[in-house]
């Protein structure tokens, strides 16, 4: 058996039960409180005995309600199995095999390219931010 934490509905419902209960116990009271009639039962009497009758089985269909959402089974719970995924395809399985080396690349780079000396930079403009007039 699962037992869940009473979430907001829950208690709604545990507190209409127990106002029910009060309503219940305050209409009986009242039926209690009407005069008798001679020749029996009063319909007064009758009618109050029976609003509170029926709002003392509401709070217990209220607080039954309340049970089985705190002990019962909660839909939405664990399904079916997920599946497994399918392994992704490698890079060789869509473009097959290539004959291309990044290092011999990398020296061709290298070797085609020119490092400018400190010398040959070009002097900054005067002006602008910082010192003036270097």
């Amino acid at each position: 058996m699962t037992i869940h934490p009473p979430g907001f509905r829950t208690i709604v419902l545990i507190s209409i039960g127990f106002a029910l209960m009060k309503l219940s116990g305050t209409l009986e009271l009242r039926g209690d409180l009407q005069p008798f009639a001679e020749s029996g039962v009063s319909s007064g009497r009758l009618y109050y005995h029976l609003l509170a009758l029926t709002a003392l089985v509401a709070a217990l269909g209220c607080f039954i309600w309340a049970l089985r959402r705190i002990f019962g089974k909660r839909p939405g719970g664990p399904s079916d199995p997920v599946a497994k995924p399918k392994k992704a395809p490698e890079y060789v399985d869509i473009y097959g095999e290539t004959e291309f080396d990044p290092d011999a690349a990398l020296a061709r780079y290298m070797n085609g390219r020119e490092t400018p000396r400190p010398d040959d930079a070009p002097a900054p403009k005067p002006g602008g931010f910082g010192r003036k007039g270097l």
